[in-house]
């Protein structure tokens, strides 16, 4: 089974610019407890066809916008409203976390399930192979195909905690 059956799509991101304020209703108003921050950047433009960057000479650069961070519901209140910092005026590139994990649509859940366990992390992002931002697998996703998988995921989350408590 691929990644693309079983996501959530993606229909709420967050500019790193943002406030915190912002995120936190976009967050409500999307019933997620967390999305992606994104960022304008300049990408080279690599899916174009290998003949026609012979024919230029290089590979172009385009600005798109790139995952730079998450935010979930926990970096604002722990990192952002616990820590006092006024949400009204803080950016979300402040309180976001920069370590998040990615897939690929096409890819078996299984090599999904590998990712998060080795990862310890309870979601992932989904990219096309240009990739572009189509949706988040969560744990719960996967629990809905094959909870035997779920629970080495999970397993594996807990014997991280325990080795570092």
């Amino acid at each position: 089974m691929k990644v693309r059956e079983i996501m959530t799509q993606l229909v709420h991101t967050i500019r790193a610019d943002s406030t915190v304020e912002h995120a936190s209703r976009i967050l409500r108003d999307g019933n997620v407890g967390c999305a992606p921050v994104m960022e304008e950047a300049l990408v080279e433009q690599t899916h174009l066809k290998r003949d026609v960057l012979e024919k230029i000479g290089f590979t172009p650069l385009v600005e798109e916008e790139v995952i730079v961070g998450v935010l979930t519901d926990r970096d604002i209140v722990v990192s952002g409203i616990a820590a006092g910092m006024d949400p009204k005026t803080t950016p979300v590139s402040k309180i976001m976390n920069h370590d998040f994990t990615c897939c690929h649509e096409d890819d078996d859940v299984s090599q999904a399930a590998v990712a998060m366990e080795k990862k310890k992390v309870r979601r992932l992002f989904v990219l096309d192979r240009n990739e572009h931002v189509m949706g988040v697998l969560s744990l719960h996703d996967i629990a809905s195909v094959d909870p035997l998988v779920t629970g080495e995921v999970m397993q594996a989350m807990g014997k991280s905690k325990s080795s570092t408590s």
